[in-house]
């Protein structure tokens, strides 16, 4: 049975209404959230300016693809105003709008304004659809074969009543033990979606290697994965999250270790590269702030420190508080990457929250 679409500015699941959505420890909420100035004879990034190997369209999909991450919520709203500015940069959106709970049930919200601004600048729209129930809760789904088909049913449905051109599966934190369960269920999905001439595509933690036992990224095997989907968004960052040691959101030695590993499996013309445009804000124990690009060049400001690199220090009330966040070059460091590896593009995570300035060297 299909979940029921109202076509309005909701979306309601048949099952839950979804409340704030809480991130695991490990990282922060992303809905959340958001570099410096221009480097010295930095030049304009051409992602298409790669060799053959991934020149042309892979099912379609064109080369040099730039997606954004698409969430705007009140707290911590830029994506539709940077959506609105940068139509002619980005190549598609992933909204970051719904959620599925362990019977296969989805709920969220949908705003039909942003889905026809894409309609109209032929921008590709892929739905994302995340997993905030818990391990234990999601793991259900994923061993009941009667769940599994209505979730893959009711994913159809959401993505046949907006017009979209496929879906993204979030879905973070899945036990180990439900790696094969889980991969089992994407190639369900996959076989389902290419059916009806629709894209499966997978946001996936990043890693440096094949760990079938790691807690964290254990359940996902790229190998297997990027064979049944069309494209795998994988998040190169939270190198250091909120919940660990202060250091680098995304190094680039560490994404370089990420992508090596990653293409060793899959295809890169099958690869996006995932970049952040948020920083952490470490002081003490506990988890870091979660702060956006102009809240961390605000904060080096008030305490006259420099953001001219991605890194600062300060003191409050006593403590000292360790900034890393992504700005221009550290952002350029990382897309640069792309057409060295021959990667099908990037997807930054989120708009509205990076530093502006990165736009004007995409292309």
């Amino acid at each position: 049975m299909r979940l029921t679409i109202w076509m309005g500015l909701l979306l309601v699941a048949v099952s839950m209404i979804v409340g704030p959505w809480a991130r695991a420890v490990r990282g922060w909420d992303r809905a959340l959230l958001g570099g410096v100035e221009k480097s010295k004879g930095a030049v304009a990034i051409s992602l298409t300016a790669r060799t053959s190997h991934a020149a042309g369209p892979v099912n379609g999909l064109p080369p040099g693809m730039v997606l954004g991450y698409f969430y705007d919520p009140g707290n911590a709203p830029g994506a539709t105003a940077m959506l609105q500015h940068y139509l002619s940069v980005l190549t598609g959106i992933i909204p970051f709008w719904y959620q599925i709970s362990a019977n296969g049930m989805i709920s969220g919200s949908t705003d039909p304004s942003v889905l026809k601004l894409a309609e109209q600048h032929n921008l590709w729209t892929f739905a994302l659809v995340q997993n905030m129930a818990g391990q234990s809760v999601f793991g259900r789904l994923l061993n009941s074969p009667t769940a599994r088909e209505r979730a893959i049913d009711n994913m159809l449905t959401l993505v046949e009543a907006n017009g979209y051109n496929g879906i993204n599966l979030d879905w973070e934190g899945i036990a180990p033990q439900d790696r094969h369960q889980f991969t089992t269920f994407v190639e369900a999905l996959a076989t389902t979606f290419h059916r009806h001439g629709y894209y499966v595509t997978l946001s996936l933690p990043a890693e440096t290697a094949d760990q079938p036992n790691n807690s964290w990224t254990g359940a996902y095997n790229y190998r297997a994965l990027g064979k049944a989907a069309d494209l795998l968004m994988i998040m190169a960052y939270d190198q250091h999250y909120a919940g660990g040691s202060p250091g680098p959101i995304a190094s680039p030695s560490w994404v370089k270790k990420v992508l090596d590993y990653t293409i060793s499996a899959v295809p890169p013309s099958k690869v996006v590269l995932g970049i952040p445009g948020y920083g952490y804000d470490w002081s003490g124990s506990g988890t870091a702030a979660a702060l956006s690009y102009s809240q961390a060049e605000s904060l080096a400001k008030q305490y006259g420190a420099s953001s001219s690199s991605n890194h600062f220090e300060y003191l409050q009330n006593g403590q000292v508080h360790s900034v890393w966040f992504e700005n221009t070059q550290s952002l350029l460091n990382k897309i640069n990457l792309v057409s060295g590896y021959e990667l099908r593009g990037v997807a930054l995570w989120r708009l509205g929250i990076e530093d502006p300035k990165i736009w004007n060297f995409l292309q």
